[in-house]
């Protein structure tokens, strides 16, 4: 293969490697936004033991993502728990009830 044309190759993996890596990392967020998962640690899990991606691994290696995927895990662990807390009935709600008795 003459040497401009494997650089041209060389260049097209790299960009798809870097697009993979990104729409990874996008999954992940998408993953940690859901609620359902406490810390990037049991994103990865998901994504490279139970979905079989296995350059999950390599997606985690930066410190920048699992700080952000831990905030965003913590953020949507905080909006959920906030939905299940039934709201307070106002007063003006209860007197109805309370003349039924």
């Amino acid at each position: 293969m003459p040497v401009a044309q494997t650089s041209q190759t060389d260049h097209l993996d790299d960009r798809i490697k870097d697009r993979f890596s990104e729409w990874l990392r996008d999954l992940a967020r998408h993953m940690a936004r859901s609620g359902r998962y406490c810390s990037w640690r049991l994103i990865q899990i998901e994504l490279r033991f139970m979905q079989g991606i296995r350059e999950a691994a390599s997606c985690f290696s930066d410190a920048a993502i699992r700080s952000e995927l831990d905030a965003l895990c913590r953020e949507a662990q905080k909006r959920a728990g906030a939905a299940l807390v039934l709201p307070a009935i106002a007063e003006s709600a209860r007197a109805p009830l309370q003349a039924g008795r």
